[in-house]
């Protein structure tokens, strides 16, 4: 049978709370509004989560294993192997195995992968600018405290992964 509205234990319009009272949708805008400069600015072929993976394996020339890789990202098992397995096949990355464990995977940038990261580099640099332009120094530093805050605690209550 389903439910009618006068089923649901719903509020009064005048008691719900403003639009604007949702973080989750400033967030969502927020988010909007990087992938908008993002592909402006940096780029419409590789997305700015592909981005961190070739920043990644910039920070880590013997390259990681995808699992670790996955870790860093905060990115569940499943999406990192399509992650790789697409930018692999676009010759920015090339897997091979640990020749101590041939379960693991290791993850490598290619030389066109390096010059993907270097010709981006500034761009997404400056989309970061961009997005918090609004932001004085010490706001940034600010959001950037609390960020890591709700994240640590996101992280230790072991539901970052989707």
């Amino acid at each position: 049978m389903p439910l009618s509205p006068h089923t649901l234990d719903t509020p009064q319009p005048s008691a719900l709370p403003p639009v604007t009272g949702f973080r989750s949708l400033a967030l969502r805008r927020l988010l909007s509004r990087h992938g908008q400069l993002w592909q402006q600015q940096v780029s419409t072929e590789l997305t700015s989560v592909q981005f961190g993976v070739l920043l990644c394996l910039g920070h880590s020339p013997e390259g990681l294993v995808q699992s670790e890789l996955g870790a860093r990202l905060h990115l569940d098992k499943a999406t990192v192997t399509e992650l790789v397995r697409r930018m692999g096949r676009r010759g920015l990355i090339t897997v091979h195995r640990d020749p101590d464990d041939g379960r693991r995977r290791i993850v490598s940038l290619t030389t066109a992968g390096h010059g993907i990261l270097t010709e981006l580099h500034g761009p997404a640099v400056q989309v970061d600018r961009l997005l918090l332009a609004g932001l004085d120094a010490a706001e940034q530093r600010e959001l950037d405290r609390l960020l890591t805050r709700a994240l640590t605690a996101e992280d230790a209550a072991g539901r970052d992964q989707p």
